[in-house]
């Protein structure tokens, strides 16, 4: 046993000693918890001192609440910055991908280019107006074929 056990409850009794106004409790600003508190110690008396810790109290857990909400907000609008900051990077990402795959192809292009060029260098010139040639040579052959082909197959119809 403790040797404050009878005093439990004399620290927060109403004193005679102590004349104070009778204010009745508004229950309106009290929460559940609190209320029964003061309902479970019999008080009814806003100037009790019970009634002002537990009203002091009660606004301090009111103002705990109120803050843990705004900071679960505060979490909130976080994760979707964070989110749309995610979404901005791996856009980036793709977008630096198909740059560098542009940049291969780009770079494959100038070696295909560079490649046909050394190569049209290397030629002479009768090469290469052989090679503009060579369509006027085949249409020729093609054409002094047909005709032979037209005077051998007249030829032997009329014999």
């Amino acid at each position: 046993m403790s040797f404050f056990a009878p005093e439990k409850h004399a620290a927060f009794e109403f004193s005679e000693e102590r004349p104070e106004l009778f204010k009745p409790i508004n229950r309106n600003e009290f929460s559940e918890n609190a209320l029964f508190l003061l309902d479970c110690y019999g008080i009814d008396n806003a100037n009790h001192p019970m009634a002002i810790f537990v009203s002091m109290v009660d606004k301090m857990s009111v103002n705990q609440r109120e803050v843990i909400s705004r900071l679960e907000a505060a979490i909130a609008l976080a994760g979707v910055e964070f989110g749309r900051i995610d979404l901005a990077i791996g856009k980036a990402a793709e977008t630096q991908g198909q740059v560098k795959a542009l940049m291969a192809a780009l770079n494959q292009m100038q070696k295909d280019f560079a490649l046909t060029t050394n190569k049209i260098r290397q030629r002479s010139n009768s090469d290469i107006v052989l090679n503009h040639l060579k369509p006027c040579i085949y249409g020729f052959f093609g054409a002094i074929l047909t005709l032979l082909v037209v005077f051998i197959t007249l030829r032997l119809k009329l014999v």
